[in-house]
């Protein structure tokens, strides 16, 4: 194979369905949030906050502060019945076209990187050997990111912490070409792979791309 943009492995661009750095919000939008080295917004800053789902009504406080810090960009609650915000950072594309997005969820007392498609009104995550429906969870919105090449668990060091297991293993957002799909999901650096949600299972791919700050 050819060289493809530097990831002749693989296939993919790093720019490719990654969000400019120059979008700003409508009139009627709030301003971005900005966020201090602590992980708390700036005062005056504009931020949803994630609503849990009930399995873990007390790790609200604890992931906004651990997981926003690394972030150039702010999370916002969503709900799979919308609406969907505007400037939600692109992650792929699904078999049919359809654009997914960058999104978290709680799930099992973990914080999960989630595949969103507006849509189609869904959010999955993959654990346990599943692709699990989530009807609560975050997407990312505003920001510059790219998507860097790592295999077999690694992550680059701009790589963006999107969540954690129980146990604080940092989970990171990967992608991989799948079925004809781009499709997103975890990076388990203890596992050794990307997995990712997708036709009700969980698919570990060796090789896959990594969210990263710009």
């Amino acid at each position: 194979m050819g060289d493809t943009g530097g990831y002749p492995r693989y296939g993919f661009h790093p720019n490719y369905l990654s969000n400019p750095a120059d979008l700003t919000y409508g009139p009627t939008e709030p301003p971005t949030a900005t966020f201090t080295p602590d992980g708390v917004p700036s005062p005056g800053s504009s931020s949803s906050s994630f609503h849990p789902d009930s399995d873990a009504p007390s790790k609200q406080n604890t992931f906004s502060s651990h997981f926003t810090r690394e972030l150039a960009g702010c999370w916002q609650y969503c709900n799979i019945n919308g609406p969907f915000p505007p400037n939600m950072v692109r992650a792929g594309v699904d078999t049919d076209g359809d654009v997914i997005y960058v999104g978290r969820a709680f799930h099992e007392g973990d914080m999960i990187p989630a595949k969103v498609i507006p849509t189609k009104n869904i959010a999955f995550i993959c654990y346990g050997g599943e692709e699990i429906l989530k009807e609560d969870f975050e997407v990312l919105r505003y920001g510059a990111y790219v998507w860097e090449f790592a295999t077999a668990g690694s992550v680059p060091e701009t790589a963006v912490r999107i969540g954690a297991t129980a146990d604080g293993e940092p989970l990171y957002m990967g992608r991989a070409i799948h079925n004809g799909s781009q499709t997103p999901g975890k990076v388990q650096p203890s596992h050794g792979c990307c997995y990712i949600p997708f036709g009700g299972e969980e698919v570990s791919k060796p090789d896959y791309e990594v969210l990263c700050v710009r």
